[in-house]
């Protein structure tokens, strides 16, 4: 997938950056191999966003305390989260009380992620948004791909957004694990991505979805 994105954007003169805007026009640009399966074809990154943390610890200590030692005894955290506790017992849970999901251990309330914050993040990457699907074949050492599908999509809302959370069709995912640097222990941490579990349910996010190709 990374490939096939990272062409589609070349040809279009996008140089590879790491802009928490759109990529093209203010289009947001999704690329994705055909599933010769068939099926749902893999999630789709929305956005990265962070909780905002209830207590102040550094990134080693919260690792710590939401993940789990390795074999080499380092700690990770690789984790799926939704609104049923997964086997570390991290879930989000919409607030009661105020506009907000949060995001629990247990019981107690480690993070949240005010819709506000949320609703500008998912506005800020997919206002307008296209979803391209390619063939790949492989042919002497090289991959060559064939741009076969193409989604057009505006008009998110974080009432989709939040709606998708509590039917488990949007996720959050933990990509964090324990290292060693100049003989300190540190975090490497791959960001904190919310993902559509997949395709099939875009047309619940957006309120507009065209197949132009």
């Amino acid at each position: 997938d990374t490939g096939i994105g990272y062409t589609f954007e070349s040809q279009l003169g996008i140089k590879e950056n790491n802009d928490r805007r759109a990529d093209f026009r203010g289009i947001e640009i999704k690329c994705k191999q055909v599933k010769e399966t068939g099926g749902h074809g893999g999630k789709i990154n929305l956005f990265q966003q962070a909780p905002m943390w209830e207590a102040k610890l550094t990134a080693l200590e919260r690792l710590r305390l939401i993940g789990q030692p390795d074999k080499n005894g380092r700690y990770v955290c690789y984790s799926q989260v939704t609104t049923t506790a997964n086997n570390l017992g991290l879930l989000l849970n919409q607030s009661a009380t105020s506009e907000q999901i949060e995001l629990l251990k247990g019981t107690a309330r480690f993070g949240h992620w005010p819709f506000e914050i949320l609703e500008r993040r998912l506005r800020e990457k997919h206002s307008r948004a296209v979803f391209v699907k390619a063939e790949v074949r492989n042919a002497a050492g090289r991959q060559h791909f064939h741009y076969k599908e193409l989604i057009y999509c505006e008009r998110p809302s974080i009432q989709r957004f939040n709606d998708l959370v509590q039917s488990k069709r949007i996720v959050f995912e933990f990509t964090m694990s324990e290292k060693e640097m100049r003989g300190k222990m540190s975090v490497r941490n791959h960001g904190y991505p919310w993902r559509l579990t997949s395709e099939d349910f875009l047309s619940e996010l957006f309120l507009l979805r065209v197949k132009l190709r």
